[in-house]
């Protein structure tokens, strides 16, 4: 856990409540036993919810998948919509028109941080990448081992860049590549 980290999932606090949300409902769904559900923990755990190991890979993909996916979706609506009003659409703080302060370029900005703090915060926890990687290596089931080899190694290297804060860096810089284009 780096610094780094924290002050991301600080930053992108909705994405980061919304993540842990739908993580204790995947939780909840799957019967896997919660410890500890306090989503605003001042430490590694703020958006995360302490669980026990999950005991099968089914139920391990799906807890890490399926919330990531839902972030995912819902990011990616948002950054189209506002990066095409802000991008593409030439939305300015200003209307050029009038000269007065534009109330739909904030709402883009808004939206369009929205999506990227949901696209930031759409992987699971280090250790539960590593547990899922574990049931996954553990799994005595050949097509389950094929059909899940690229989602979970995604998974694991998302996670991982998610863990330091680069997976954050990497999405700030392609948003300002699209901007400068």
């Amino acid at each position: 856990m780096t610094v780094l980290h924290l002050i991301i999932s600080y930053l992108a606090f909705p994405a980061s409540l919304l993540r842990a949300f739908l993580e204790h409902v995947f939780l909840k769904a799957e019967r896997v036993p919660v410890e500890d559900a306090d989503y605003m923990q001042q430490n590694e755990l703020f958006g995360h919810v302490e669980h026990k190991p999950v005991p099968t890979l089914g139920k391990g993909f799906r807890v890490n998948f399926f919330p990531g996916l839902i972030l995912f979706l819902s990011g990616a609506v948002l950054l189209a919509v506002s990066g095409i009003q802000l991008i593409y659409l030439g939305v300015t703080p200003k209307d050029p028109e009038t000269g007065r302060l534009s109330v739909l370029f904030f709402v883009c900005a808004a939206l369009y941080y929205l999506g990227a703090a949901l696209w930031s915060r759409m992987f699971p926890t280090y250790e539960d990448a590593l547990y899922l990687w574990e049931a996954y290596t553990n799994s005595d089931s050949k097509a389950a081992k094929i059909l899940l080899f690229l989602p979970v190694v995604c998974i694991r290297a998302g996670a991982f860049l998610e863990r330091f804060g680069l997976w954050t860096l990497c999405i700030l810089a392609a948003g300002a590549v699209l901007f400068l284009v």
